[in-house]
């Protein structure tokens, strides 16, 4: 089944093509690596799925429901009239999207003056409004899950980067989605917390979850994904299955970039 799918997405940002056309799709149970080098518009594409940027042209569907269509040649998101990330923000129609997905940032983004326990239960509690006592449980099964459940009452300040990464985890867990999308996880972490919190995508790799993860860790994708996107230059340039792809890879411009994490 697929959860999410993308077709012939258009950005620019001053009239300047960042996302040029992509199309792809993510179906459950499914891990999808985006690699390509910095400027290429993977982290773009990301926070165009998750409603950060507006797409100027394309179409978006989360669980058969379309988000986003063509209309001539520009994109029409549901239940509003035009494109501005401010209206994005207070689309009703797309409030209740967000709640198919979560969203694990490169620096954290954690709320610095609320304990661990707060930043993962806030959004269930105070924007689901699910039960608290059911939300703190759920909480603490996943800070357990993450080896960080001795770490409640601490605050981020007082945690490591590797740390506070599990517990952005935590929180994006904590509102069930049905997708988890990645930015770069681990590139604002030494090779040591790298290593800890790649282990945890490989843990729910395994438990079928669904995710999309931004890297640049090109062994982690090999080893981890179902499917390797390559993107370059506002385009996808080769897709495939994740050991094919980055092993064989069959376009030049593919091998090019492979290279440089061999050297």
């Amino acid at each position: 089944m697929s959860l999410f799918e993308i077709k012939n997405c258009k950005k620019n940002f001053d009239g300047v093509p960042v996302i040029k056309d992509i199309s792809f799709k993510v179906d459950e149970g499914e891990v999808v690596a985006i690699i390509g080098s910095s400027g290429s518009g993977k982290t773009t594409l990301l926070r165009i799925c998750t409603f950060l940027e507006y797409m100027n042209d394309g179409e978006m569907t989360y669980l058969d429901k379309k988000v986003v269509i063509s209309e001539n040649g520009k994109a029409k998101y549901i239940g509003q009239k035009n494109l501005s990330i401010d209206a994005l923000k207070k689309n009703k129609e797309l409030i209740k999207i967000k709640n198919y997905f979560g969203l694990v940032f490169q620096n954290f983004n954690l709320f610095p003056h609320w304990t661990v326990l707060k930043n993962v239960i806030n959004a269930p509690i105070s924007v689901e409004k699910r039960n608290k006592d059911e939300v703190i449980e759920k909480a603490m099964m996943y800070l357990k899950k993450m080896g960080i459940e001795n770490k409640v009452n601490s605050y981020p300040c007082e945690l490591s980067g590797g740390q506070q990464q599990r517990v952005a985890i935590a929180r994006a867990l904590c509102m069930e989605p049905k997708i988890i999308y990645f930015d770069e996880p681990t590139s604002a972490l030494d090779p040591e917390l790298t290593r800890e919190v790649l282990k945890v995508i490989k843990e729910l790799a395994n438990e079928k979850r669904t995710m999309v993860i931004v890297t640049h860790e090109m062994s982690f994708a090999r080893d981890v994904a179902d499917r390797v996107i390559f993107v370059d230059n506002g385009v996808i340039v080769e897709e495939g299955n994740a050991k094919e792809v980055i092993s064989n890879p069959k376009m030049e411009r593919t091998k090019k970039f492979l290279q440089k994490y061999e050297e």
